[in-house]
């Protein structure tokens, strides 16, 4: 199954809230959200374009394998392969056993609608702002492409960002680095 995913800059998170509500969009999470990302012990994961990352959350937490980015369209597609766990800190501490060790966190509010066959995440990132970000998993990202497009035109959403969460914040600590 592959993760089809585009993400915007907010136009304002209770202006896109208010529009899903109207479109007839179900909410269905509202939670606070930690991801924790790991280096790999022989492999650089910013050269393969991959992640592992343990996502904690109010209900357990999801330990995830992200391959390599395929562009389609105007989005991206990667392989996401998740296992649920009850025990983060477990899950973890086996994670760094294995050699792999925490990266960058990363914590975000998120409030999550579906609408139709689309996901639509409305995010808060801590020292990033505020994003929509649009998934479907499929296993035919090329048809995504119209689904995609009229929900941004529902939606108001306009500046596409392409990077991960994970490469602004590695960006912004790199800049505050240099200022240092």
């Amino acid at each position: 199954m592959l993760e089809v995913e585009s993400k915007y800059r907010s136009p304002g998170n209770d202006k896109v809230e208010k529009a899903l509500i109207k479109l007839g969009a179900r909410k269905i999470s509202d939670e606070a959200i930690e991801d924790i990302y790991f280096a790999h012990p022989a492999r650089d994961f910013g050269k393969t374009d991959e992640a592992l990352r343990l996502r904690r959350k109010g209900d357990g937490a999801e330990l995830s394998y992200k391959g390599p980015r395929m562009i389609v369209d105007k989005s991206k597609a990667r392989e996401e392969i998740n296992l649920r766990v009850d025990d983060p800190l477990t899950a973890q501490r086996i994670v760094e056993r294995l050699g792999f060790k925490e990266f960058c966190t990363i914590r975000k509010k998120r409030m999550s609608y579906l609408l139709d066959k689309l996901r639509v995440d409305v995010d808060d990132v801590a020292g990033l702002g505020e994003f929509v970000e649009l998934e479907v998993l499929t296993e035919s990202p090329e048809r995504t492409a119209q689904l995609f497009e009229t929900a941004t035109a529902e939606l108001s959403l306009e500046k596409l960002e392409p990077r991960t969460y994970l490469e602004m914040m590695l960006e912004t600590q790199g800049s505050q680095k240099h200022r240092d």
